[in-house]
C-alpha cells in the first residue's frame, strides 16, 4: 500500500513539474513571437508617456507586466510559478531589477523584456514597495 502511495505521489509531482516547465517554455515562445511593446504602437509625442531619460511610464510598465509577467508572478504581483513581486522595490535596486527582467533569474528565462524596455520596466517595478 505504501509503495502505491509513493508511486502515485511521484507521478503527481512529475506531472505537475511537467506543466510548470511547459508554462515557462510557452512564455519564452510567446515572448519571441510577440513584437516588443513599442514596435506595435506609434512612437509617443516627445515627453508623452515617458519619464525623464526616456524610461517607460507606469502605464507601459503595467502593460508589459500584464502581457509578459503576470502568468508567472500573478495578476496582483502575489506570485505563483514565479515569486511574489510585492515589495521588490524595497529588496532590490533598480539596476538589479533591470538585470533580472532582461536576463532572467532562477527559472525565469531571459529575453522576456527587451533591452529597450528593461530600464522602464525596472523603474516601474521599483515602485512596488
Amino acid at each position: 500500500m505504501k509503495t502505491v502511495l509513493i508511486t502515485l505521489a511521484i507521478l503527481v509531482i512529475g506531472i505537475g513539474g511537467f506543466f510548470i516547465l511547459s508554462n515557462v517554455q510557452d512564455q519564452r515562445e510567446v515572448a519571441k513571437e510577440t513584437p516588443g511593446q513599442n514596435e506595435a504602437k506609434e512612437p509617443p509625442a516627445q515627453n508623452e508617456g515617458q519619464k525623464e531619460g526616456g524610461a517607460v511610464s507606469k502605464v507601459d510598465g503595467e502593460s508589459i507586466y500584464k502581457t509578459t509577467c503576470a502568468g508567472c508572478h500573478g495578476d496582483q504581483y502575489q506570485g505563483g510559478v514565479g515569486p511574489s513581486l510585492k515589495g521588490v522595490g524595497s529588496r532590490l535596486s533598480e539596476k538589479e531589477i533591470e538585470n533580472i527582467v532582461q536576463h532572467g533569474r532562477g527559472n525565469m528565462p531571459s529575453g522576456l523584456v527587451s533591452k529597450e524596455d528593461a530600464p522602464g520596466m525596472a523603474a516601474w517595478l521599483k515602485t512596488l514597495k
